[in-house]
């Protein structure tokens, strides 16, 4: 008698066993892999786009400095010597530190000729810390017409320029020194992507954790370094390792000026994580259908055939990277259970898919324009001429709304503040635009009330009235002492006059003789503008309408009684800016209690110190 072997019982529990044991496994594997290859070809067009913004504020930066430095050249090859309207455009750059010439000498070697400087004798120092390196990086500039340098490991960057006469003959290289301290601070921002600005020969000039000066070979090793000067290698991306073996996702851009390069470096390991995450769920909705699929055998029936194929074709679709695919099997035994799981974990899947892609792009959208917008606002301590200025600024969410700035225009010093409706991208957007534009209104030396004018056309031409800015704009005259002001509907700041006491609320005299329309609200709105005397000892508080709006953790807001008494009170004995945003900061801070903010806070004081 022949033996008998496996039930047919069994075999069916095996074959349903095995079967979709090999598919599952199948699709899992090519499912991470096609996951893994999306999410890595994401990460590099992420840091290809990063790469190629901070390449092109690099070459903006760099060619309008230029653009600037040409005309001195141009000066100074005609007369061979700086006229005053060199010196005067040269002043007028609040980049360039200095211009130094070099000129051929008999023996065919370059010679300083003439320095154009803002501190008296400091250039000197520098070109003789760099005397050993300038002969080489004349030979360099002689055969590509320019070469940027770093040599000094800081924010300063210098671009030899060969410029020849007007006869095409004599040759003549020009040094000029830049400062760069807002690109530079960007490079060294902490985040996930690590942004290098390096040279042909991978020499780092900025970057962050202090590798200013280092080889970017110490760090990774990429196969662009060397042959960038001949290579097209705008936007491109590869992979690399760290010194310690650790795997990179490296992108790289052309600045575009001379041969600088932008690399961005992200850990791959990092930019996987959530891989990991889809693996662990995957595997419990693996380990979910193997189950169900031994206890379907256990009752296989004519049907059961049928069914497990519909499965197995989905499956096959999935692992092919169709997650919309669903299979209907109309059967309420342990078949249906299965399918409807199977369809739970597809749809399951493909969520997780479309929510770590939209994650990651608004995650990385959201940072890089919280980095720009960092760059929108002045240095939080100064002092300009009698003028003693601090401030403080803290958005609601990633991007604000919120913006303030001050700057010297000729013997007037210009302060700023401004509100875009809401907060957030959108009023982020706005306050760009508001800098843009103050940018260029800074060079025309106009009046407060004109200013505003020019600046209500930029933001309603932005925005078409859609969002508006609130803004009070004042120039502070250093001969005369007096400060006229023009206000966009804006909070009116508090002059805080000196008296011989401590400060009371009659002290208090708020800005408010002059209201106008909102800048965005209509194009042709016109400013009023009015102006008062700023004696030595007198304060002026800036401020928006968020800070009353502070709120604890119980939702009551501080309110304007608070606000005011906070205010009378940092400022009681007429302290100096420093103390005086401090005491007001721990004021509300204080009612805040940590919760979160529902407005952005922004307020700065400037104090008239008068001759020291």
């Amino acid at each position: 008698m022949k033996k008998r072997g496996l039930s047919i019982r069994y075999k069916i529990l095996l074959l349903l066993t095995s079967l979709p044991l090999i598919t599952l496994t199948v699709y899992l594997v090519l499912a991470m892999n096609i996951f893994e290859e999306d999410k890595i070809a994401y990460v590099y067009e992420s840091s290809s786009n990063m790469s190629g913004t901070m390449a092109t504020q690099i070459r903006t930066q760099l060619n309008s400095v230029l653009s600037t430095a040409r005309p001195i050249f141009q000066d100074y090859l005609s007369q061979q010597k700086f006229s005053s309207i060199g010196e005067s455009i040269f002043m007028n750059e609040p980049n360039m530190e200095a211009i130094v010439v070099f000129t051929p000498s008999a023996t065919g070697a370059f010679e300083k000729k003439m320095i154009l400087e803002k501190v008296a004798g400091q250039t000197e120092g520098v070109l003789g810390s760099l005397s050993a390196h300038l002969p080489i990086y004349f030979t360099e500039v002689e055969s590509a017409k320019r070469t940027v340098k770093a040599p000094f490991n800081d924010d300063r960057v210098f671009i030899f320029e060969q410029v020849e006469d007007e006869k095409g003959q004599r040759q003549t290289v020009f040094l000029v020194i830049v400062r760069m301290s807002e690109s530079s601070e960007m490079f060294k921002a902490g985040t996930s992507q690590k942004i290098y600005l390096t040279s042909r020969d991978g020499r780092i000039l900025f970057g962050p954790d202090n590798m200013q000066g280092h080889q970017l070979q110490e760090i990774v090793t990429p196969s662009f370094i060397g042959k960038a000067s001949t290579d097209s290698v705008a936007g491109k991306a590869e992979p690399g390792k760290r010194a310690d073996g650790t795997d990179l996702l490296v992108s790289y851009s052309k600045a575009g000026f001379g041969d600088l390069m932008v690399v961005t470096t992200v850990e791959k390991e990092k930019a996987l994580g959530g891989v990991q995450l889809l693996i662990r769920r995957s595997l419990i909705f693996f380990g979910l259908l193997i189950s169900v699929t031994v206890i379907i055998s256990l009752f296989a029936s004519s049907g059961l055939t049928q069914a497990l194929t519909e499965l197995f074709q989905a499956t096959k679709k999935v692992s092919e990277g169709d997650f919309n695919i669903r299979v209907k099997v109309n059967s309420g035994d342990e078949v249906g259970s299965l399918a409807d799981n199977f369809n739970i974990m597809a749809a399951e899947v493909a969520r997780l898919l479309d929510q770590t892609a939209e994650k990651a792009r608004m995650e990385s959208e959201l940072q890089t324009a919280k980095t720009v917008q960092e760059t929108l606002f002045p240095e939080a301590r100064a002092k300009i001429g009698p003028l003693s200025i601090a401030g403080y600024y803290e958005p609601a969410s990633e991007c604000g709304g919120d913006w303030w700035h001050y700057c010297q225009i000729g013997n007037k010093i210009f302060l700023w503040i401004g509100d875009a409706t809401g907060h957030g991208a959108p009023a982020a957007l706005i306050t760009s635009a508001a800098k843009s534009a103050s940018t260029i209104i800074e060079r025309l030396n106009i009046s407060p009330a004109k200013a505003l004018e020019l600046l209500n056309r930029s933001i309603y031409d932005v925005s078409r009235g859609r969002i508006m800015m609130t803004f009070f704009l004042a120039s502070f005259d250093l001969e005369t002492g007096e400060l006229v002001y023009c206000n966009a509907s804006h909070e009116a700041p508090f002059l805080i006059k000196k008296g011989e006491g401590p400060l009371k609320k009659k002290d208090l005299v708020p800005l408010n003789e002059v209201n106008n329309p909102r800048l965005g609200q209509s194009r042709d709105s016109v400013y009023e503008q009015t102006s008062l005397k700023l004696d030595a000892g007198d304060s002026v508080f800036f401020y928006t309408d968020g800070i009353p709006d502070i709120q604890n953790p119980s939702s009551e807001a501080w309110g304007e009684r608070e606000f005011i008494k906070a205010l009378i009170a940092a400022n009681k004995d007429y302290p100096g800016v420093n103390d005086s945003v401090e005491r007001f900061a721990m004021s509300f801070q204080g009612h805040r209690q940590g919760a979160a903010l529902v407005d952005d806070v922004t307020f700065f004081v400037v104090k008239n110190e008068g001759l020291q």
